[in-house]
């Protein structure tokens, strides 16, 4: 890239135009304009997590970030000159949040390296990064990227899985690829929506899904264990089908063609059976909605019903001991 290209560019971040049609600017919170590599280095480890940042000195540099969400997902969009992102060994610390990274590479190419050979991302690809390994992106272009990080856990079973795959993008061009990648860059044009705590963790559990089976058919899949694959398929139909009080172990043996002994065999490997596994994640639910103010005129029990509980006796006691608490203490917290 030439001196006047570069200046174009520049000049571009300083005003808030771009080389194509305006993108909406998310009204949350206005950032200024940066225009040292340390200064992006410090906004994009407060985001997620703590990683280096460089730029070539040749070239004047101009960034801005922006970010939304809460402690349980976090998305921002970066728009910026030319630039590196490391995290490396030295950075790296026992005390940072497990998370899993996504990027939507909106515009501009990059190439990452992550225990391997250096790759490229094309225009519009998805990549999958595990922050617990050292990686590097060089971003040798203008960009915007949309990022996305969420903890490890919320990845359930299929986070093996995916981490298997980082440091490798998809293409975003059809089916449920196209989809996850629309709902990723719509987050990021529109982070005010997601300043309150409900609407980002129902884009959590929205985007988990989206980017299990975006990120499902790759080459890494072709290798995977019939028994992992259908363990995956079950636990998504289930999470689909979780509101429905009559959605059993029988049930969900039934929609996929095996027997319950095979549905329990599925499970031995998992730290629950799926009988334990169903509950836990509707009391998950029960717990996260009796803690939003937004649902405070709601009964315990109708927010059981609707998460599939229909024997509401002993949810009280089920709640103290999945979670350490009452349902009075959970609708007091969220009233905070």
């Amino acid at each position: 890239m030439d001196r006047e290209q570069t200046a174009g560019i520049a000049g571009d971040l300083e005003s808030g135009q771009d080389h194509r049609e305006q993108l909406p600017q998310p009204a949350e919170q206005p950032t200024s304009l940066m225009t040292r590599s340390e200064e992006l280095q410090d906004a994009a480890s407060g985001l997620l997590l703590p990683l280096r940042v460089t730029a070539p000195d040749a070239h004047p540099f101009r960034a801005r970030v922006e970010s939304a969400g809460d402690g349980l997902v976090r998305v921002g969009i970066v728009r910026s000159t030319p630039h590196t992102v490391r995290r490396g060994p030295r950075i790296m610390s026992s005390t940072d949040p497990d998370l899993f990274k996504v990027t939507l590479h909106r515009r501009g190419s990059a190439l990452v390296s992550q225990d391997g050979p250096q790759r490229r991302v094309a225009t519009g690809e998805l990549l999958a990064l595990d922050t617990s390994r050292a990686y590097t992106l060089v971003l040798p272009d203008q960009c915007e990227v949309v990022v996305l990080g969420m903890p490890r856990d919320l990845l359930g079973p299929h986070a093996q899985a995916l981490t298997r795959r980082s440091g490798t993008s998809v293409p975003t061009d059809a089916g449920v690829r196209a989809l996850c990648a629309a709902v990723l860059s719509d987050a990021g044009d529109h982070l005010d929506a997601l300043a309150a705590p409900r609407a980002a963790r129902s884009m959590a559990d929205a985007l988990t899904g989206l980017l299990i089976s975006a990120l499902a058919d790759v080459s890494a899949e072709s290798v995977e264990l019939p028994g992992v694959s259908l363990l995956e398929r079950i636990m998504e139909y289930t999470l689909a089908n979780i509101c429905d009080p009559e959605l059993t172990g029988t049930a969900v043996a039934r929609a996929h063609h095996i027997s319950l002994r095979r549905l329990q065999q599925l499970f031995q490997g998992e730290e629950r059976t799926f009988q334990a596994w169903l509950l836990h994640e509707r009391l998950r639910r029960i717990h996260r909605d009796l803690s939003d103010p937004a649902l405070r005129c709601r009964s315990a029990s109708a927010i059981a019903e609707h998460w599939g509980i229909r024997d509401t006796a002993h949810l009280a006691r089920r709640l103290k001991k999945g979670f350490g608490c009452t349902v009075t203490e959970l609708r007091q917290a969220g009233q905070r």
